[in-house]
């Protein structure tokens, strides 16, 4: 269990995904700057260091995730010594990558599992288990694809839009003169958008043969354009966003506006 290692600046982070990519990425600079982290991927941990505690579990097991989460971290995020909470809601699947046509139910179920039901019942959990007067910043790393249709990814789409959708109403509750939980006066929710980062995702979008999903032309356009940015360049902005103060409720941005 992490506790805080300083309760005049003890901060602590959950990030998923952290085993590459942006997720890597994003426990790399808290871990610099001072933050505990609780990491949670599929894949061993890629982290070692006395700040970092790593969680090997699939967030498509979505009948496990409550209770493990609730028995591994809920107890050392309540700690009030802490003086800053975050949530990081990086990992994320590709999903079928074809036509609509070509859509499994199962397989659908899972890619919802992990893009949306997770991080939605993570915003939940944190909001419950964060002290109530302890700062608290949630991350939701989002995409282009929740607010623009893209041919061949339907259920990614589908999955990113029902994600910044639950941290737009999950703000509008904390808002709310109706609400039945306690006040949490700081407390601020980020849609952020990476763009186009180079990322095992955007290679397996640009690797399909074009006659299974034309449409990895585009992916495969940003790879040989130079349009791809490196994975520390959006860790940046979110370790921003999660430090700072002075955020409205919801916030929606992208990768360097």
């Amino acid at each position: 269990m992490l506790t805080p290692q300083d309760a005049t600046g003890a901060r602590i982070a959950l990030v998923t995904g952290t085993t590459r990519g942006i997720g890597a990425a994003v426990v790399e600079r808290l871990l610099e700057h001072g933050w505990s982290v609780l990491g949670l991927a599929r894949q061993p941990a890629a982290f070692q260091h006395d700040r970092y505690r790593h969680l090997s579990m699939d967030l498509a097991e979505a009948g496990s995730l409550a209770e493990t989460i609730e028995g591994e971290v809920g107890t050392s995020l309540s700690d009030t010594r802490w003086t800053r909470v975050g949530l990081v809601n990086n990992a994320a699947t590709s999903g079928v990558l074809g036509p609509i046509e070509s859509t499994d139910p199962a397989a659908l179920l899972r890619h919802a599992a992990v893009n949306w039901i997770a991080p939605a019942w993570l915003i939940a959990f944190v909001l419950r288990r964060t002290p109530p007067r302890t700062p608290l910043r949630i991350v939701n790393v989002s995409s282009g694809a929740a607010v623009q249709a893209f041919p061949g990814l339907s259920d990614y789409c589908a999955s990113k839009a029902a994600l910044r959708m639950a941290g737009m109403v999950a703000a509008a509750e904390l808002d709310s003169p109706l609400r039945l939980a306690p006040a949490r006066p700081d407390t601020a929710i980020l849609s952020y958008e990476p763009g186009t980062v180079d990322t095992a995702m955007q290679e397996e979008a640009r690797s399909r043969p074009l006659d299974e999903y034309p449409w990895g032309r585009l992916f495969r356009d940003f790879h040989a354009s130079g349009a791809l940015v490196p994975p520390a360049a959006p860790a940046s902005e979110i370790v921003d966003f999660l430090e700072r103060d002075g955020h409205a409720r919801f916030t929606e941005r992208r990768l360097g506006r």
